[in-house]
């Protein structure tokens, strides 16, 4: 009988060692994959601008450059105002003026001016669609993560210098990057398509522009 109760003791005294031994090694099993999986990162902040809720853009063009075409290079000034359909497709009214130089063959020729003074002086408007095709960001200094769109643009206008006004079509491409969520910087070139007939014959030409401006949403 004694024996009996020795060998229920001893069975008692291996199951619980068995059961305390195994918790033990569980725990530290869970340790050495917690160790494993779930280092000690340290994340960057980075802020980001996004634009405004409001959907209309104001935008000033302070430095710009207009190429006509047989009057030279001379410096451009203008704005828009733009609105935003959706964040793929804009509107956008745009004014500009400018000054236009000699023409190459006032320069060749010696003759007297095609154009007075008043006749030079340039102006333009437009009524634009711009497809913002390639959102993305630009990083800066690996703090500033600022939000960037690529954009193609196009329209109809007019242009009116000689004392005369132009139809004139506008296609180009520019990029828009936001500094705040109301603020951006933008800059665009386009190519200002009409015909005049200053020379005494119909004449097709093609007008670069490029202008950087600063936006503002509202």
């Amino acid at each position: 009988m004694e024996a009996r109760i020795r060998r229920v003791y001893v069975k008692l005294a291996c199951a619980l060692s068995f059961a305390v031994l195994s918790t033990a090694a569980l725990a530290q099993g869970d340790a050495v994959i917690d160790e494993i999986i779930s280092p000690d990162l340290e994340r960057r902040e980075i802020r980001e601008a996004a634009i405004d809720s409001e959907d209309f853009e104001f935008t000033v063009y302070a430095g710009g450059v207009l190429s006509m075409e047989d009057f030279g290079t001379n410096r451009m000034i203008g704005g828009s105002l733009a609105y935003h359909i959706n964040e793929d497709f804009f509107m956008e009214a745009a004014y500009a003026e400018s000054e236009l130089g000699l023409s190459s063959y006032e320069k060749l020729s010696g003759s007297a001016p095609l154009l007075t003074d008043e006749e030079r002086d340039l102006s333009m408007y437009n009524l634009s669609l711009a497809w913002n095709f390639l959102p993305g960001e630009i990083f800066i200094l690996d703090r500033w993560a600022l939000n960037s769109n690529l954009y193609l643009i196009g329209g109809i206008g007019n242009t009116s210098f000689a004392d005369e006004e132009y139809f004139t079509y506008n296609v180009g491409a520019g990029i828009r990057v936001l500094a705040k969520d109301w603020l951006a910087l933008r800059f665009d070139v386009r190519d200002h398509i009409l015909e005049h007939e200053i020379f005494g014959e119909p004449q097709n030409t093609n007008n670069i522009s490029a202008q950087l401006g600063l936006s503002i949403y509202f």
